[in-house]
């Protein structure tokens, strides 16, 4: 009865360490991932979060690297510029967020999808193809974004691909495509 007794102790006491071993694992940061692509990622979502959806610019300028530039549909743009158009966008655009939905980090570079949504009944927008009335729709972009990162941990190049012709139909600027 005693032996019975020990070893159910035993097992349970190696069981205890063994579900304490695997939830200390699970807590862990992603296996393979070095501090400084963790602090990436973190900025990533810092700046979608915390920046553009919040509207706090401060930020944005802070953790994009003074030489930033981004390539986009819309053409090359410098910081400054980078931050009018989100500006612009979010004043259009009420309810206006931001999501990373996907992101991986490798070395001083990182690949996201994210969505950027709100509804058009804001401040007029200012595009290429002249000024838009906001037409009360529902705007959904969907990018895909491809970063490097400098020295400092922050972003110094982008390059941003999105549908433009859904965009700008979205904003009213020209008719759906026929089905």
């Amino acid at each position: 009865m005693r032996t019975v007794r020990l070893t159910q102790f035993i097992l349970t006491c190696v069981i205890a360490v063994l579900m304490a071993v695997t939830f200390a694992s699970a807590q862990d940061a992603t296996p393979g991932v070095s501090p400084q692509e963790e602090a990436q990622r973190e900025l990533l979502y810092r700046i979608a979060e915390d920046g553009l959806t919040a509207g706090d610019f401060d930020l944005v300028n802070e953790l994009l690297s003074e030489d930033f530039i981004v390539h986009s549909p819309v053409g090359d743009l410098d910081r400054d510029g980078f931050v009018g158009f989100m500006q612009a966008l979010r004043a259009s655009l009420s309810d206006f967020t931001v999501t990373r939905d996907a992101v991986i980090v490798e070395g001083e570079y990182a690949a996201t999808r994210a969505t950027i949504s709100g509804t058009f009944d804001g401040a007029d927008f200012a595009s290429p193809m002249g000024i838009l009335p906001p037409n009360g729709e529902i705007v959904t972009i969907v990018l895909q974004t491809f970063h490097q990162f400098d020295d400092d941990g922050r972003i110094v190049e982008e390059w941003a691909m999105f549908d433009l012709l859904s965009f700008f139909t979205q904003l009213g600027a020209m008719p759906a495509p026929s089905s």
